[in-house]
């Protein structure tokens, strides 16, 4: 009996000796079948990115024989980013959000080493506003979005455009920013009388009005052969529900009138239904006439706008079809 207590304290005590060299081993580096320390990289992640916003960062090996060589061995880096192999410099401006994982190898002369790492890129939001117009200095529609731009609001990456208020321009513009930034969801944003913030649900097809050229359109088509309505892709029912949680007056419309908000509108909602890599959401709102009527002021309508962006958030998140939404407006908007 005392034999096999004794055999078996040198067996535990064998054991212990072998743990303590495997973690003697690990704490002075791996090795190869010759003993030679191999090189070990020692970054283990990797901090986020931005759409069109340089990107640095540098990855770090220990143990080091001679020079190192690194390179991606599976996956892909952001698109716009590249690797120096030479220094380890992760560098550029990220084209697409996404989460983007991919495997770094390092190189030396003696042996190799990889880890697994990963780069995220918030989902990109771009919001647009309309230039002052009439005899007005300045435009809600665009102001109330200046304090968003380059916030990030949850997982959203908020970018904002002021678009002149002309048929030949105004969408043109909004639409050479969609193509530099291949935006995730844009809003487009106007003014009208209402004293709420009026979810638009339908484009329609046709022009009409004077512009700030003085240029007249009167019934036109915005697209010509485009279908005479298409609706809004986004979540509508649940943007709108958490401002009016928030102590905002909402309104949900069917007619977006035929002035330029439903120009712009209706071009990027036909842009979406055509375009190879579409918006996940896209669609516009109308907001009240701040300052100069209403019970809204500028600061009201960008906070009723964060609201309506985190339950943006939360759906893209979800990815869950969007809410019924219940049309309460039919009329088209009017504007000052």
């Amino acid at each position: 009996m005392n034999k096999t207590i004794t055999l078996l304290g040198i067996a535990s005590e064998l054991c212990r000796l072998a743990i303590v060299g495997l973690l003697l081993i690990c704490a002075t580096g791996c090795a190869d079948d010759d003993g030679e320390k191999l090189v070990l990289i020692e970054t283990i992640d990797l901090p986020d990115g931005r759409v069109a916003m340089p990107y640095s960062a540098v990855l770090e090996a220990s143990d080091v024989s001679g020079s190192v060589t690194w390179s991606v061995t599976a996956g892909d880096l952001p698109p716009g980013l590249d690797l120096s192999p030479l220094d380890g410099m992760i560098t550029g401006e990220p084209s697409k959000s996404g989460s983007y994982g991919f495997t770094i190898q390092a190189q030396d002369d003696d042996g190799a080493d990889e880890v697994d790492l990963q780069i995220a890129i918030p989902t990109l939001v771009l919001m647009s506003g309309f230039e002052p117009f009439g005899a007005y200095d300045t435009n809600p529609s665009y102001d109330a979005l200046i304090p968003l731009h380059e916030q990030l609001i949850l997982n959203l990456d908020i970018r904002v455009i002021e678009i002149p208020v002309t048929w030949e321009s105004g969408w043109p513009s909004l639409l050479e920013k969609i193509d530099e930034l291949n935006p995730d969801v844009v809003v487009g944003t106007g003014v009208a009388g209402s004293d709420a913030m009026r979810f638009e649900t339908l484009a329609i097809n046709e022009a009409s009005g004077k512009d700030e050229d003085d240029v007249t359109l009167n019934g036109e088509p915005v697209v010509e052969g485009g279908p005479d309505t298409i609706p809004a892709e986004m979540p509508v029912s649940q943007m709108a529900d958490a401002m009016d949680g928030g102590g905002f007056d909402v309104m949900i419309s069917d007619n977006a009138g035929d002035f330029l908000c439903n120009h712009v509108f209706y071009n990027l909602m036909y842009h979406v239904d055509n375009s190879d890599d579409p918006p996940v959401a896209a669609g516009f709102i109308h907001v009240p006439p701040a300052p100069n009527s209403g019970t809204f002021s500028v600061q009201d309508i960008t906070a009723a706008h964060i609201l309506g962006l985190e339950a943006l958030s939360t759906w893209l998140d979800s990815r869950q079809d969007a809410d019924d939404t219940i049309v309460d407006t039919h009329t088209a908007p009017i504007y000052l």
